[in-house]
């Protein structure tokens, strides 16, 4: 048997990342776990709560539907209790069957889905899904490369995926439930609402609801984790093409950052080095020079040869590649920017870059630490036998400001004292 409490299952490392910061910055030990093995040895791992990445947004509807029965089936095995199923706040992939499997899986009679994030102003009203105020389906969203989402009313996105009753607006019924909430005092009272009824044992949302959810199930908190030496510079390695994170990096840029576009084959052992244009510290790697809307690039691989889906392993897997180059200090170039890099935190942006990178450096297992900005983590990790430092984020997450504002949050920590969990 095991001591964890919670078992969360997310459809990507990012989202698992900014969904189990909120229970480490309660004091609430976490692990984020990649890859996890059907046997269930993962089970076993020491944490109150566990994430489970199951890397499903990009597959199948029926392929994710058995990988999250899967996983929480194995949870549950372990004698884990409560369980909840972690979606993307914008609705992106597999939600109706993914919601499906994981009621089924857990035995419970119901499942309550909470969909809304208000801190990142993503609400649900009246059954239908809002970012910054546009119905979802109109937003920057619904013209997504890789997951457009096609439906902002929420019932019926799920019940596209699956046949269970769906319900809205109701905490004692069966099947799937939608609840709406514009902010954070609706969210605890759902989940207050849901805790009188006993529909706990199996939930979903995003990081908005899971905020909540220590108290509802009584986890037991202890201090924050803190003293985070950040250093004094950031390499960014972006894989996104949200149009936030393009507004970002050109703000990035426009404020003093070095903006790098390398192109396939640069900096790795094949290919011949990247032509680093300054000796600063604050530097982003790009993943595409093109500054249009994403289609821009679709069309742009599409002449390569590549569809998106081909297209969107390769970059992670090379930037990637560059970045482990980057941590082993290979490229000892005088006019490399990164060259002492390997001694300064590394952010990394959108959750297929994320991934490609950590399991490129050897990594299986996270803690995450704090939540720098919303959205935006600070985790630990391993490889080999180094500790590092990581941010991460999701493509679509944060302002246009973010960088800058990490940079000069950094750049203030660095002039004074380490930052500890209460600083931040």
């Amino acid at each position: 048997m095991t001591d964890t409490k919670l078992l969360i299952v997310a459809d990507d490392l990012t989202g698992g990342l900014d969904t189990g910061v909120q229970f480490a910055r309660q004091g609430i030990t976490v692990r984020v776990v990649m890859d996890p093995d059907p046997a269930g040895e993962w089970t076993r791992t020491q944490a109150q709560v566990l994430v489970a990445v199951s890397e499903t947004r990009h597959m199948p509807p029926e392929e994710a539907y058995q990988t999250v029965y899967g996983i929480i089936s194995a949870g549950r095995q372990a004698g884990i209790p409560y369980f909840y199923k972690k979606t993307d706040s914008a609705l992106r992939g597999n939600i109706g069957a993914e919601l499906d499997a994981a009621l089924k899986a857990s035995g419970a009679e119901a499942l309550a889905f909470l969909p809304a994030y208000p801190a990142m102003n993503r609400v649900t009203v009246d059954g239908r899904h809002y970012i910054d105020g546009v119905p979802v389906a109109q937003s920057a969203f619904g013209r997504d490369t890789f997951n457009p989402v096609m439906e902002s009313d929420v019932s019926k996105l799920i019940a596209s995926q699956t046949d269970t009753p769906v319900a809205l607006d109701e905490v004692s019924g069966k099947g799937i439930l939608v609840l709406n909430a514009r902010t954070d005092e609706d969210l605890r009272e759902a989940g207050l609402r849901l805790s009188k009824n006993r529909r706990l044992t199996v939930s979903a949302g995003c990081a908005g609801f899971a905020a909540f959810l220590p108290d509802l199930l009584g986890l037991q908190k202890g201090e924050a984790p803190g003293n985070f030496d950040l250093g004094d510079g950031l390499l960014v390695i972006s894989g996104s093409l949200n149009p936030a994170t393009r507004r970002q990096i050109e703000y990035a840029q426009n404020s003093g950052f070095v903006r790098i576009c390398p192109k396939p084959g640069q900096g790795t052992a094949s290919g011949g080095p990247i032509a680093w244009q300054d000796s600063g510290k604050w530097v982003i790697l790009d993943s595409s020079d093109l500054d249009h809307e994403e289609k821009a690039f679709c069309a742009y691989m599409s002449g390569k040869g590549m569809d998106c889906g081909e297209a969107r392993v390769l970059i992670a897997a090379y930037l990637a590649e560059l970045l482990a180059e980057i941590l082993a200090g290979t490229d000892t170039s005088e006019q490399d920017p990164c060259s002492n890099l390997h001694k300064e935190t590394v952010m990394i942006i959108g959750g297929d870059t994320l991934l490609s990178c950590l399991s490129r450096l050897g990594c299986k297992e996270l803690e995450p630490l704090a939540e720098l900005f919303p959205g935006v983590v600070l985790s630990r990790y391993r490889a080999g036998e180094k500790e590092r430092l990581l941010i991460s984020k999701s493509g679509g997450f944060g302002g246009r400001s973010l960088l800058t504002d990490l940079r000069k949050m950094m750049e203030t920590a660095a002039n004074t004292t380490t930052m500890t969990g209460g600083d931040l």
